[in-house]
């Protein structure tokens, strides 16, 4: 078994930021780079409408939070667990906080977000969630008795 604790929320407040001209001020937002010219904004919605003037045409706004999961992977196996059905370099100590690899694992598109040495989150979409939550739990010895739910947020 991998040591790894696992709790799973609706992702809720994501807003994935495109822009296309120029570089975003992302002062004092939580961004993860999704793509090159994407970002995902955790817990922005408050801020959208500020986003949203001062991108102007440079960019837009959508939110996506509904249509995903977070996974929060807690304990020293996080990376670990990360290798099993899916293709994520865990030697690479310079992969942590502020970093985002995005990979397929168990046939699901995932965002690998690290929030410390020993945890991180994981964001996918939610129509995959049973199976790739299943794995998990299996791995991590947790029986279907113990499963861990999908919360509310």
């Amino acid at each position: 078994m991998i040591d790894v604790a696992l709790s799973i929320e609706p992702a809720g407040d994501v807003i994935a930021l495109d822009v296309w001209d120029g570089e975003p001020n992302l002062d004092g937002l939580r961004a993860l780079k999704a793509e090159p010219r994407r970002w995902w904004l955790i817990g922005a919605a408050t801020q959208a409408d500020a986003l949203a003037a001062s991108l102007g045409d440079t960019g837009a706004l959508a939110p996506i939070g509904g249509g995903l999961v977070c996974a929060t992977l807690t304990g020293p196996g996080w990376r670990e667990l990360l290798t099993v059905s899916g293709i994520f370099d865990v030697e690479d100590p310079g992969f942590g906080p502020g970093d985002v690899a995005g990979t397929v694992i168990h046939h699901v598109a995932v965002r690998i977000a690290p929030t410390s040495d020993t945890s991180c989150e994981v964001y996918f979409a939610s129509s995959y969630a049973s199976g790739l939550i299943d794995l998990w739990q299996r791995v991590i010895g947790i029986g279907a008795d113990h499963a861990v739910p999908v919360t509310s947020s």
